[in-house]
């Protein structure tokens, strides 16, 4: 084996992202109600795949459950070569 080290390459990778408190209101998220002791900082807005494709959902980090969830790209985070392009 050589001394070098070889890199390996980052696979892909899908941000977790915030949710504010007005943003669950407008799911209609009680949290003193649904969620007793819970913050806005539990929640987190990601893709997940699902038996019936992509999504985007808002869960609840400390028990998973979703409070929302809509759909998104066919292939989810993978995009293709020909995405974008005008065939005529």
């Amino acid at each position: 084996m050589s001394d070098q080290e070889t890199a390996v390459p980052q696979g892909l990778s899908v941000p977790r992202e915030q949710v504010s408190e007005d943003e669950l209101r407008a799911l209609g998220v009680d949290l003193a109600r649904d969620f007793p002791g819970s913050t806005a900082a539990d929640f987190r807005r990601y893709p997940v795949l699902s038996e019936g494709g992509w999504f985007v959902a808002v869960k609840h980090q400390k028990t998973l459950v979703s409070v929302a969830r809509e759909p998104w790209q066919l292939l989810g985070p993978i995009t293709l070569a020909s995405d974008g392009l005008d065939v005529y």
